[in-house]
This record gives structure tokens, C-alpha cells and sequence, in this order.
């Protein structure tokens, strides 16, 4: 699945990992069983809502390659044959590179039917959109905000395809932290971890308070916000500042696991948080992230 030794994708892997190497037997189980349970008929696995997603199949796959869950692969792979890539957008393009890499990947741990890692036409999808000027196609509809930089070297990682990052200097708040808005004073979590992966990589210059600064959002519970002015810290904003941090070889100083086992519920996945109760796939494999990475 993993092109070269240094991408992001194998970065949260071996985060994952770590992840499960510290959960106890029960609780590995439950997760297993979760991520079966959240299988549609057609193939693929559902959103909070009950819906068959793209963007929720992705993060089913991850957790499935990384706990070792056994799933229908065969409805899997017809369920992505059915999606026309030239359709998608950065987001949903880069999911379903990921979900064919990872769904041959499953099929190499367990063998039983081939499977077609990436078709010639997504290929060309995803050339023509690192390419493309079209802001439709891209978070808050601008191709060279933190995140959206993000994704498209996430995709030029996958499909060794070359990458050329554009300046986000126009992103940088006064604090050396990011907001995915030009000009913008406010800075958030999701833009600043996206600049600290993109300066990891050397897109990205980074002022010498930028990491000081990052780290001192961390909030009495071990937990980020979201935005400064976000009402409470959450799963997603927490796991993403820790990876972010990491590739740094940073490491927030309060304890986290408190918080995290707050966000694991009864039925087996994570949530966003202590006042959340409904878990998905998506916070249950930052769930193992941030377990991998505390």
C-alpha cells in the first residue's frame, strides 16, 4: 500500500499500529466488530447517517487493514467499480486511491480473489487534478489553502506523482500558525497540522514560534481544540495536532488518555468527545491514532 518510507499514509499506519499494540484484547475486539458491523449491503460502510460514504469506506479499510478484520472484499471491489472517479472531488478522489490501495492490500493478508489496486482512469483523474484550477474541487473551494495542499501531496505520495507546493504565506497568521483563509488571523488546528505535514515534507517554511505555539494549545484535558474559540476540545482536532506534531518529533506535555478513553463507547468505536455518544469510523480510527501517538 505504502509508496517509499516516508509519506504520510505510512506515517498514520505505523501511528495505528502503535495504536493497537496498547489496546487490550477486548477492546480490539470490539473495535473489529464495529467496523464489521458498519458494512453496507452494496459493499461499502456507512456515515453516522446509516449511508453507504466513500469517506467513511476509507477509514473502514484503514482500521481493517491495521486490525486484521475480516470483511466481504468481494462486495468491497464492486462497490468502488461502481464510482466514477471523474466525478470526485480532491477529498473523495484521494479516499478512493486509498480504498483500492488498501483493499489489495487486505487481499495480499487474506487471499482469495485479485483485485485491481488503481485503475489507468483514476490515475489520470488525479493527474488532471493536482492540476486543475477549479475550486470546486477543493476544501473551502481554493486549491492552495494548508489543507487542500495537504491532500493533494497525500495523492501525489500515493501515485508517485511529482508534486509542487504553492507558498502559504498568505495563510500564516501572526501567532506562525495557519488558518486555511487568506489573511486571516485566526488560525485553526486542521490548518496548522496540514502546514506542519507540508513543512515535514518541505513545502512549507515554518517561523521559529510556529511549533512553541502549537503545542500550547493543548487544553487541560490533553485535548486541541478545533479553533481557539471552538466551545470544547474533540477526537479529530486532538489526533491531528499529535500527528502533526510528531513529524516534528514534538509531543504535547499533558497527559491525553483520560480524554481518550472518554471518547471510546460501549459499542466499540470512538467518538468526538465526552459529551458525544455516537461513534463512526472516522473517529474510531483517530481513536487509534492518537492511542498510537500519546
Amino acid at each position: 500500500m505504502f509508496l517509499g518510507s516516508d509519506t504520510i499514509s505510512r506515517g498514520m499506519y505505523a501511528a495505528l499500529c502503535r495504536g493497537r499494540e496498547r489496546c487490550t484484547e477486548e477492546a480490539l475486539r470490539l473495535m473489529s466488530d464495529f467496523v464489521q458491523q458498519h458494512q453496507d449491503t452494496d459493499g461499502g460502510f456507512v456515515d453516522r447517517a446509516g449511508q453507504p460514504d466513500l469517506y467513511y469506506s476509507m477509514f473502514a479499510l484503514l482500521l481493517a487493514v491495521v486490525l486484521r478484520v475480516p470483511m466481504r472484499r468481494d462486495a468491497v471491489s464492486h462497490y468502488l467499480d461502481g464510482i466514477d472517479p471523474g466525478e470526485l472531488d480532491l477529498v473523495h478522489l484521494l479516499c478512493l486511491v486509498l480504498c483500492r490501495k488498501l483493499l489489495a492490500f487486505l487481499t495480499s493478508l487474506f487471499p482469495c480473489m485479485g483485485c485491481r489496486a488503481i485503475p489507468r482512469s483514476l490515475r489520470k483523474r488525479a493527474e488532471a487534478l493536482l492540476e486543475s484550477r477549479d475550486g470546486a474541487l477543493f476544501p473551502m473551494q481554493d486549491a492552495a489553502s494548508p489543507y487542500s495542499q495537504f491532500l493533494k501531496l497525500s495523492l501525489a505520495q500515493e501515485l508517485a506523482i511529482p508534486f509542487s507546493g504553492q507558498s502559504l504565506d498568505a495563510y500564516r497568521c501572526n501567532d506562525g500558525l495557519f488558518s486555511n483563509l487568506r489573511s486571516d488571523q485566526h488560525s485553526s488546528t486542521n490548518a496548522t497540522s496540514a502546514a506542519l505535514a507540508l513543512a515535514h515534507y518541505g513545502f512549507c517554511s515554518l517561523t521559529a514560534d510556529a511549533l512553541p505555539n502549537f503545542v500550547a494549545l493543548q487544553q487541560g484535558d490533553g485535548a486541541f481544540k478545533a479553533a481557539r474559540g471552538a466551545p470544547q476540545t474533540d477526537l479529530l482536532s486532538t489526533a491531528t495536532a499529535f500527528f502533526a506534531l510528531s513529524l516534528h518529533r514534538q509531543k504535547p506535555p499533558l497527559p491525553v488518555r483520560d480524554f481518550l478513553y472518554s471518547a471510546f463507547t460501549a459499542e466499540g468505536g470512538f467518538s468526538s468527545g465526552l459529551e458525544d455518544s455516537l461513534a463512526d469510523l472516522e473517529y474510531t480510527a483517530y481513536g487509534l491514532l492518537l492511542a498510537g501517538l500519546m
